[in-house]
């Protein structure tokens, strides 16, 4: 099972990484609401609107779910299903994000959509799904979507100052798109 490691602290930044798509053990945790901005009605339609254009596979979730919990064989198998990874602890991993769904959050504030990603560690090739809100990238990933650049090489970078609440953001830095980041 693919697993880049526990979070101790969350926010909507996060990104939270389980095991393969597909596979019994597939599942999609998404990210804590510690910190949300808050943003203008005009960035929210915008956001939105490009965000509209990713599918959306809602059923998927919960039944990779109950599959993975289904196919547990020890304690760490049947908490993995809610067991994600801080955006800080992935700093400096390069992931090969294969495509992108949209799901709708339920948390209030921020602009109320979060996107899960295949994706491979280009170190390890271990396969992974992760979740974020981060507003800049969904942004990232939503153009990169609507471009049809995928699949998309890229290197998460936290901030090196946390902002006013002590949290730190982060971002993806694009090395690759396409055949570039597919043969990466």
């Amino acid at each position: 099972m693919a697993r880049f490691g526990r979070s101790q602290e969350l926010g909507p930044d996060d990104v939270h990484a389980t095991s393969e798509p597909g596979s019994p053990g597939a599942s999609v945790a998404p990210a804590d609401n510690q910190e949300v901005a808050e943003y203008s009605p005009e960035l929210i339609a915008k956001v939105r609107e490009l965000v509209a254009a990713i599918p959306d596979n809602d059923a998927a979730g919960a039944e990779n779910i109950i599959n993975q919990l289904l196919a547990a064989e020890t304690i760490d198998d049947l908490n993995a299903p809610w067991d994600g990874t801080s955006g800080r602890k992935l700093a400096g991993k390069r992931l090969r994000i294969l495509g992108i769904t949209a799901r709708r959050s339920s948390f209030d504030g921020g602009t109320g959509v979060f996107l899960v990603c295949d994706a491979v560690d280009s170190g390890t090739g271990e396969r992974a799904v992760f979740t974020t809100s981060a507003l800049s990238c969904v942004i990232q990933l939503a153009q990169a979507y609507r471009l049809g650049m995928f699949p998309l090489l890229v290197e998460i970078v936290v901030a090196e100052r946390p902002t006013a609440r002590g949290f730190y953001p982060y971002h993806f830095r694009v090395l690759a798109a396409g055949s570039s980041a597919a043969a990466s």
